[in-house]
Order: structure tokens, then sequence, then C-alpha cells
């Protein structure tokens, strides 16, 4: 009998128990070890494996579950190739994505209190519990450091996430939390740090899992007591997929499916420069082979809804002084598919400075909404695939729609792409371009044409049906949109788009508009001998090349170009 899929499985001791499949990233451990820093975070976007990583560690190092190894490390490469650590710590675990933010203190302080109550009966200790949890925690520090035989290990599961929904739902109530001097939280990692330091340390180990190093630095103006390996190449695919454990997956299953597809909607993370590949979004994957073996095809729905997040909380990071600012002209490039670009990295900033250009473009990476595209003169990031370009997309047009700068008919939008995808009507392009022009709001923001193409791009991504690809490589050249169909097979209908644009304060003459648009039709004609769109011909669907002149934000022409 096939092992059960472990989709949404964190208990690691469960997954191995209930013969569920697994992927196995016990190596790392022994790479851990191996490092000269007791003190580690690792960060990662939500839905990649963190909290089973952790779960891994507990049950490796916990006295608790010693009887229990050699029956949870069956068939693992650390349970064949133990360390001198295994089963010798006394493991203290939190979970802080447990903790609301409805009153964060008291859900805070409560989640602190059953964990360290909980860890001094497990491991049925003579310690002292206080009504306050920061007395209890100071007591078990106490107690470590006189029973210096005796090895604390300090696990914390995304230690960030209440912080980042609090800063997204309220930025007064996450400065009162978190940065503040006196804020609890901040009193709890002042604590930590003390049992990390001195002689005789308590706190012998320390691993921290989060999404964004900007808690961290908010509470300890970085994370100062030990190393962030979320970088480092040697580390890179310890949670996540290679392409090599996706091919056992998919064999294992017998899921035939063209693993070009996979790569395009859940591969292509970069988390270093120096990474030897890229790395899956193991949830995303697991996602999908649980929708595949239900039908035995491609789901309908290739995102999961679990990767989604609330990120339209964030529009005030690309809306500032009754404007939007340079944080949604990264985010702009980003969807037009150009890269943006950085010297390096920052590790070490505030969640209560994201207006600056170097912090926002690193945010985007820290959540997974871009990814390392190339180290060169700079670090250039770009969008992973087609599920972040979504949720990247939503972030946008959330944002422009709260704020009231860009509101569109959906209904009738909808309808109009319908129109083209199974009778080939081009009027959903023009209705676009009539939607930009009637909202004031975003006009004052189209002064290029990657702006006009952005717009058209977030759009078009909407269609479960499609996936529009910007500057598509074709025929040596790069076509400005390019709109597939994808696992539908009513569709009959796809598209090139080639936009030319005149600046709004240039004149548009006519020998100026003739000449732009002739240059697109040879494009779109070029482009249309190339084999990708061929083969999609010869499948039955039906090309429409369509050119557009944009003045400005006004549409000067609309020409759809026959290539017979």
């Amino acid at each position: 009998m096939k092992r059960k899929i472990p989709y949404g499985i964190s208990d690691f001791k469960l997954l191995k128990e209930e013969n569920y499949y697994f992927v196995d990233k016990t190596h790392f451990i022994e790479r851990l070890e191996a490092l000269s820093e007791r003190y580690l975070m690792f960060l990662r976007p939500r839905r990649f494996g963190k909290s089973l990583f952790v779960a891994i560690l507990e049950a490796y190092y916990s006295l608790d579950f010693e009887e229990d190894f050699e029956n949870i490390f069956a068939d693992t490469y650390i349970g064949e190739q133990p360390t001198k650590e295994r089963s010798s710590y006394h493991t203290m675990r939190f979970d802080f994505s447990s903790v609301s933010v409805e009153d964060v203190e008291h859900f805070f302080a409560h989640h602190v209190k059953v964990k360290v109550e909980s860890f001094i009966d497990r491991y049925s200790l003579d310690i002292a519990k206080e009504p306050h949890p920061k007395g209890t925690l100071e007591n078990i520090l106490n107690y470590f450091q006189e029973h210096r035989e005796k090895k604390l290990y300090i696990l914390i599961d995304e230690y960030d996430h209440f912080a980042n929904r609090l800063l997204f739902h309220d930025k007064e109530g996450y400065k009162r939390a978190i940065s503040q001097k006196s804020a609890f939280f901040k009193e709890f990692f002042t604590l930590l740090k003390a049992g990390t330091s001195g002689n005789d340390a308590p706190i012998r180990r320390v691993f921290i899992t989060g999404v964004t190093p900007m808690t961290m630095y908010d509470v300890t103006s970085g994370f100062n007591i030990g190393a962030n390996i979320s970088i480092d190449p040697d580390f890179s695919d310890m949670m996540g997929f290679n392409s090599e454990e996706l091919r056992r997956v998919l064999d294992y299953y017998d899921i035939a499916v063209d693993e070009r597809v996979l790569a395009e909607w859940y591969d292509n993370y970069i988390f270093s420069p120096e990474m030897p590949e890229s790395v899956y979004n193991s949830d995303m994957i697991l996602y999908f082979v649980k929708e595949y073996i239900k039908r035995r095809k491609i789901p309908n729905e290739m995102i999961d809804i679990n990767v989604r997040s609330d990120y339209s909380r964030l529009r005030h990071v690309i809306y500032s002084n009754h404007r939007l600012n340079g944080n949604f002209e990264s985010l702009r490039e980003l969807i037009a598919g150009e890269s943006i670009a950085l010297d390096n990295l920052v590790q070490d900033f505030s969640a209560l400075d994201l207006e600056r250009e170097e912090n926002f473009k690193s945010l985007l990476f820290y959540l997974g909404l871009s990814t390392i595209k190339e180290r060169a003169f700079q670090l250039e990031l770009h969008i992973p695939n087609e599920t972040i370009k979504r949720i990247d997309i939503e972030f946008l047009d959330r944002s422009l729609e709260l704020e009231d700068i860009f509101k569109l008919d959906s209904n009738r939008y909808q309808r109009l792409l319908r129109d083209f995808a199974l009778e080939g009507d081009t009027e959903v392009f023009s209705f676009l371009a009539k939607e930009i022009e009637r909202n004031s709001g975003i006009r004052d923001y189209i002064y290029k044409e990657q702006h006009i193409k952005s717009m058209y791009l977030s759009y078009l991504s909407m269609a479960p049906y499609y996936i529009a690809k910007s500057e598509k490589e074709l025929q040596k050249g790069f076509a400005d949109i390019f709109i597939k169909p994808f696992n539908n097979p009513y569709v009959r209908y796809f598209a090139l788009v080639e936009f030319k644009y005149i600046k709004r304060q240039e004149s548009a003459g006519s020998k100026e508009v003739e000449l732009l648009m002739s240059e697109a039709r040879e494009q779109l004609l070029d482009y249309a001998k190339d084999e990708l769109v061929q083969e999609y011909e010869r499948e039955g669907v039906k090309l429409k090349m369509v050119a557009m002149l944009f003045h400005g934000w006004e549409l000067l022409r609309m020409e759809e170009i026959n290539g017979e």
C-alpha cells in the first residue's frame, strides 16, 4: 500500500508511525552540529516545511523520545549514522503561530506559561512554577546552570508569525508588543539571551525559525546571540524539495506529469547566489500530489489556498503621503517580468522602516514574493513561479482597490475574457484600456510602457485557464505578453500582445503612430513563427495577435494582426 501523503503534517513522530511518505532531510542535523555557532536562526517563506523540521530536531535531541528513537528514525540518514548528541537534551519548544493578535500580550504569556510548565512536568524536574511565566522560565534557567550535567535546547518555531500578523493589522499594536523598550516579547528574548551568556550557560543550543528578520531586529537589534544561516548555501535545500527529491515523490505515486509544469508553478526558489540548484516549495508539491491522485489528472486549481496570505494589509508599504511610492514601482517591475536590483539582501531591518527601498525589496525576498535571479553587479531578484506571480498580483490589485486608485468592473471583464477564450473576441484588450482611462486614480502613474504592460499582465493572469508571460523569448526576441492556455481543453484561442508607447508630454503625430504600429506588426508576425506558438496551433488552438499603441494612459490605436 502506498504511504500517506504528508500534506500539512508537522508531527514527525506521527508521520513515521502512521506510514506517511517522508523526504529525508535528517543529514542536515549532522551539518548543523558541525557549525561552530550553536544558536541559529533559519528563515523561509510560509509553508516551506519549517515546523516539520523543528519537530525532527525535537525528536532527535530530546531525552523524552529516547525510547522511541530507533522506531522514529528508522530508514533515515541520521538514524543509521547518529551523532554523539542524539537523545541528550532537555528540549523546550515554543510555537508562536498559535498566539492570537486579539489580545496579544495575554495570549503570548499564556503560550509561554503552558510550554514552560509542560516542560517541567514532562521531564519531572524539581523546579518551582511561578504565577508569571517569566519567573518560571528564570527558575528553569537557574536550575540548568546549577545542574551542569543537564543540557537545554530551545526550539522556537514561527517566532515572528503573530508579530507579522500584528504588523499587517495594527501597526501601533506592533510597536507596543514588539519594539518598545518594555515590550513583553522583548523581555522574553532578553531572558533567552542571558541564558546563552557566560560560563556554564544553561542554554546549550537554540534553533529558531521564522519568515523575516524584522521582528528579531525590533526585539534585539538583530539576532546578536548567534548566526542567521538562512542564505548559507550549505543549507539551501534543508527545506523544500530539490529536483531529485521531486522525481522520487512523483515516481513513488506513479504521477506521469511533465516536470516543466511543476517547475513553472512551484519551482525556482534560490536562497543564495551560490546554491547549486533551485528548490520547489514542498507544501505546493504535496498539495499537487494530493489533488492529482484524487482524479489522476492535473488539478483545476493549481494554487493551494493555504499558501496565500492577506498581503493587502501591507498596502501602506507601497502607499505613503497619499501617493504610491518607490515600493510600488519595485512591485510593478516584478509583475511586469523585470528584475529588481539591490546591492545585498538586508539581513537586519525594522518592520517600521519598510519605506526604504532596500528594506522593502529584501522583505519581498523573505516573504517568498521574489527570489534570487542572479548575482551580477548587483543582486537581481525576480518572481520565482506562476503561483507567486499571482499572489503578487493579488497584493497589488487589492492595494490599488483599497486605496481607491484603480477599480475594475470585474464581472464584465470576466465575461469578455471568456469571450476571447471561446470565440476569439479581442474586446477584452480594449476594455482594459478603457478601464485605465476611466480610473483617474491610476492615470498619474502611467508614464511609461512598462506600467501599461504590468496592468495588463496583472489582470490577464487572473484567469485559471491562461498563463500570461511577460517578455517571453520567441524567435530570439521578447514578446511583451504571451497568453497561453493552461489545463482547459475548451480554450480555443491564445494571444500575443505587443505594446507601443508615446509619452504623454510628447506629440502623437500620424507619422510616428504609423511607424510604431508597423514595428509592432513585424514583431508579432516574427513571434508567430516560433515553434512554441506553432505547437499550440497544431493542437487546434488559434492564435490572435494584437498590437496596441498608447499615448500616456490613452489608447490611440489597437489592431488585430492577421498572420495568414
